[in-house]
């Protein structure tokens, strides 16, 4: 007769129990040997002598943009662009009804008519009666008002002139244009809006001139090198990898920073206005020797961080840690371990009585 007898879940219990103790035992501060069943992947822990490196979150801006508004009140007619577009100097990107203008045009031009005829008939007399004046016909006074007369005509006629380029510069007001080369950023009209004066409808922005802000702390301006690395996003390989760094001379006294800029080369097309991009900057005076890891191989337990370190032995020993920062595949160690200790690269294939940490 056949016995089928279960397995006892005594033994995975009591494994799991002891992997909890012993991580415990690690935070308590005593070491733990970690017996491993089978050789885990290993590297020693790197020294590379190196300045301490800033990182700043940095913005792209359009060093020419611009912000068309409305000049007068008016309702769209006709939008000629839309967002995204590429437009030159002057070109016709939008239009408001400009139906009283005109009237005001033409009424401006039918003055300047009038105004043109009274000063030549002024002219005239004045001509007329300078010859009577010559030959004595007329007084002296006579001949004064009509001097008088047709000076008068002439300052008429000048202001209905102004008047009318006035008028003609108003009506303008009505067809909005682009001030430079560029692209359409952003689009807020459609036809039928009513606007008013001041109010935003497009922004414009030369895609061949752009710059990268930053904010940096004061502490650390005067560390400042003459240039710096970009962490461009995607797409954008084939920008230079470094930039030149102008340091503006204001500071801010609430936030306690003050503002760098790092310009694109001219000509070179990059992310849009308000892509956010990563700066990192070797700060002068601060080489030190830095220890890396594999990002890997460090483990986490709460808020608490780790590496295995093999010993004389080979023996992997679980240790606290305090990493600093990431740099692609590798972190670096801030304290717990030194220059040429081998670490488990890879502790998930560590093996605790059967049991993966």
């Amino acid at each position: 007769m056949l016995i089928h007898r279960t397995p006892s879940p005594a033994r995975p219990v009591l494994s799991r129990l002891a992997l909890r103790v012993g991580v415990s035992l690690l935070w308590a501060g005593i070491p733990l040997t970690v017996p491993a069943i089978s050789p885990a992947p290993s590297v020693q822990v790197s020294a590379t002598p190196a300045a301490d490196r800033l990182s700043l979150d940095g913005t792209i801006q359009a060093i020419r943009e611009a912000t068309l508004a409305a000049q007068v009140a008016g309702m769209i007619t006709t939008v000629e662009i839309q967002a995204g577009d590429a437009v030159h100097a002057d070109q016709v990107l939008l239009r408001l009804d400009s139906q009283e203008a005109g009237q005001t045009q033409r009424a401006a031009q039918a003055l300047i008519r009038e105004a043109d005829a009274e000063l030549a008939l002024a002219q005239a007399e004045l001509r007329r009666r300078e010859a009577l004046y010559a030959q004595h016909y007329i007084s002296q006074a006579a001949y004064q008002q009509a001097q008088a007369r047709a000076k008068a005509a002439q300052a008429q006629a000048a202001a209905r002139h102004a008047q009318a380029a006035a008028a003609l510069a108003h009506q303008g007001y009505f067809t909005l244009k682009a001030p430079h080369d560029g692209l359409i950023g952003r689009l807020d009209a459609h036809p039928g809006d009513m606007v008013m004066p001041g109010q935003p409808l497009a922004t414009l922005f030369d895609p061949g001139a752009l710059r990268i802000q930053a904010a940096v702390p004061q502490r650390y301006i005067s560390q400042l090198p003459s240039h710096a690395s970009i962490e461009w996003p995607p797409g954008y390989a084939d920008l230079p990898p470094t930039l030149p760094i102008q340091v503006l001379p204001a500071r801010d006294g609430t936030s306690l920073t003050g503002i760098i800029r790092l310009a694109l080369p001219t000509g070179v097309a990059g992310p849009a206005p308000g892509t956010p991009v990563r700066i990192g900057i070797d700060l002068e005076g601060t080489t030190r020797t830095h220890l890396w890891v594999p990002t890997s191989a460090i483990i986490q337990r709460g808020d608490l961080r780790g590496v295995y370190v093999l010993d004389a032995k080979g023996a992997p020993r679980l240790r606290q840690v305090r990493p600093g920062p990431q740099q692609g595949d590798r972190t670096e160690i801030l304290s717990g371990l030194d220059a040429g200790e081998t670490i488990v690269s890879q502790p998930g294939k560590l093996s605790l009585e059967g049991q993966t940490p």
